[in-house]
């Protein structure tokens, strides 16, 4: 992946991130970690990303999404 590449898709997972209230809302019967996956991949996609054929190159910055919302989830549930 090219340095612009990968920072396109930080700059779309920090979408998602950011938008990840929405997002949830309407994951349907996606777990939460899905629903920001399937976000990312759309919005790649949108972007005129191929994903598919490179989502190994993503999977950092998804892991790192995924991280923050269990930080964030298990902070909340600690708080409840």
């Amino acid at each position: 992946m090219k340095i612009a590449d990968s920072e396109k898709v930080k700059q779309i997972c920090d979408g998602v991130w950011h938008d990840r209230a929405a997002i949830l809302a309407m994951r349907g019967v996606l777990s939460d970690e899905a629903a920001l996956a399937r976000a990312v991949y759309w919005r790649l996609r949108k972007a005129g990303h191929q994903p598919g054929e490179s989502i190994e190159d993503c999977a950092p910055f998804l892991r790192e999404l995924v991280r923050q919302y269990r930080d964030e989830a298990a902070q909340r549930d600690a708080g409840s």
